[in-house]
């Protein structure tokens, strides 16, 4: 009776081992939720915004990470066309970001793109937001939950 019961529990725990979450607390500021990462070691505060294809960066920030070390000219890989929400073209730099954290997840060799308007946003876009994996969103608690991550923050 005593295996039996030990064997049943380990079969209802094995398909739990190894999940883990994140859970992020973000910021709601004017209407959109802000969420801090790191950026190439770099800390910055993005909008979250999943209708966003790039990282995106304004020339401002972009100009402080080239003269302060945290971007490269070899980072520099090209240049495209962005339409904004506003339905707006601008023309962009693409670059790689070396390493964003998130909550300590850490997203390798991301593109992103250098908006030249100075008074740009930053942007969190699909081009980091698809490599977080499988994630929830909770826009009444103003939550991320990242399904294959380590455990909890708070904004």
């Amino acid at each position: 009776m005593r295996n039996t019961l030990f064997i049943l529990l380990l079969i209802f725990q094995l398909p739990f081992e190894g999940q883990s979450q994140t859970v992020i607390k973000m910021k709601r500021e004017g209407g959109v939720s802000i969420i801090p990462c790191k950026v190439n070691g770099l800390n910055l505060n993005f909008i979250f915004d999943t209708g966003a294809s790039d990282v995106s960066i304004s020339l401002m920030e972009a100009s402080f990470m080239l003269k302060n070390g945290y971007l490269e000219k070899s980072d520099i890989i090209g240049t495209s066309n962005y339409i904004d929400a506003t339905g707006k073209l601008s023309e962009g730099v693409n670059i790689i970001l070396k390493e964003i954290e998130i909550a300590g997840l850490k997203l390798f060799n991301v593109k992103a793109s250098i908006i030249t308007n100075i008074k740009a946003p930053l942007l969190l876009g699909q081009s980091a937001i698809s490599k977080l994996g499988k994630i929830e969103i909770d826009l009444k608690l103003n939550t991320i939950t990242i399904l294959n991550g380590k455990g909890a923050y708070d904004y």
